[in-house]
């Protein structure tokens, strides 16, 4: 569950869910910590990963090799597949995705969908769901788009994790699993037609191989959650929502149990086994700290994070050891138009 500009419908999606899990991993008070004080950082590499950006009226995204693919403005997900990129756009408009070339040439189709991109862990495929539960699917197999059997939801699914790299079963392939959440509870279709709840959770937060987090229950100060591998219950937190599972399957990131505000001011570096916290990414008492959107894994020890502070954004690099740097330098926007948005894992 990657943080958006969108808190309203999010704390809308928490209060629905139902159910009590509670439990408890490892606990912020031992783990070593960073303000989150972006004023005055070092300027260190460009993202490793896709980014767009909105400058001079226009929005490119930048590839991982360096190239630039024009886009429509209003990007909300990015994520590279086959020659192009798959990218949602929102705004003022619905929700719309699409395959872009590497020049700009959109494809053939346009999707009204809702908001999320499930990809897979390599990125080999990358799912969307629409209305009525519709869910398609986008691999590097000629840019070849499939279709699911519909989950029930109402209005339009959220596509948010996906397991299996080729989504055509055939000799080679097992085919793959999309997991969508609805605004009562999240949902699994897979290519071998079968649709189903995912066990021992409401809402599906994040997902890669065998691991699945999500959401178990929420209450009006917050919520609680488990991480599961291969479906089994692995460790409950109630101190945490899961956001992107880290490239080696190591960590996952913590954001606060409950999404109010602006945005987020703290963020907690998980280890994905046990959910003790390795580093925590902490607001100052003072409030002369950022907030964050859009958080996701580099690397397999670099989170880049949008960031918001004293009137300036900026994509900064976020390590496992506490460090930080610019990945994107500062610049001022419209507070609520952030110019940057960073590649969907």
């Amino acid at each position: 569950m990657r943080t958006v500009l969108r808190g309203a419908a999010l704390a809308t999606t928490l209060a629905l869910a139902a159910g009590l899990a509670p439990g408890s991993a490892g606990s912020t008070q031992d783990a070593p910590r960073t303000v989150l004080d972006v004023r005055d950082l070092e300027q260190g590499a460009a993202p490793a990963i896709a980014w767009s950006e909105r400058r001079a009226g226009r929005t490119v995204v930048h590839g991982a090799g360096g190239t630039t693919t024009p886009v429509p403005d209003g990007v909300t997900e990015i994520a590279p597949m086959g020659s192009g990129h798959v990218v949602q756009t929102a705004g003022e408009r619905p929700t719309t995705t699409r395959w872009y070339a590497a020049d700009g040439t959109p494809g053939r189709r346009a999707w009204r969908t809702g908001d999320g991109l499930a990809v897979s862990a390599r990125g080999g495929a990358v799912a969307f769901s629409g209305s009525r539960g519709r869910v398609w699917s986008i691999d590097e197999e000629g840019d070849r788009v499939l279709s699911f059997n519909p989950v029930p939801v109402t209005g339009k699914g959220r596509a948010v994790a996906l397991r299996g790299e080729d989504c055509k079963e055939d000799g080679s392939s097992t085919g793959c699993t999309v997991y969508v959440n609805g605004v009562a509870r999240g949902w699994y279709t897979s290519s071998h037609g079968i649709v189903d709840r995912p066990p021992h959770l409401r809402h599906v937060s994040t997902g890669r191989g065998p691991w699945l987090g999500g959401i178990t229950s929420v209450s009006d100060t917050g919520s609680c959650s488990a991480m599961l591998r291969d479906w089994r219950v692995r460790w409950r937190t109630c101190d945490n929502r899961f956001s992107d599972v880290s490239p080696d399957n190591r960590h996952v990131l913590g954001l606060p149990a409950y999404g109010d505000g602006f945005g987020p001011t703290t963020l907690d570096l998980l280890a994905t086994r046990d959910g003790s916290v390795v580093r925590s990414f902490t607001a100052d008492r003072g409030g002369r700290s950022a907030v964050y959107f859009d958080e996701v894994w580099e690397d397999r020890t670099h989170v880049l994070v949008v960031t918001f502070q004293a009137g300036r954004w900026a994509v900064v690099r976020l390590g496992v050891d506490g460090s930080m740097e610019y990945a994107v330098a500062p610049r001022r926007a419209p507070d609520l138009a952030p110019p940057f948005q960073l590649q969907t894992r």
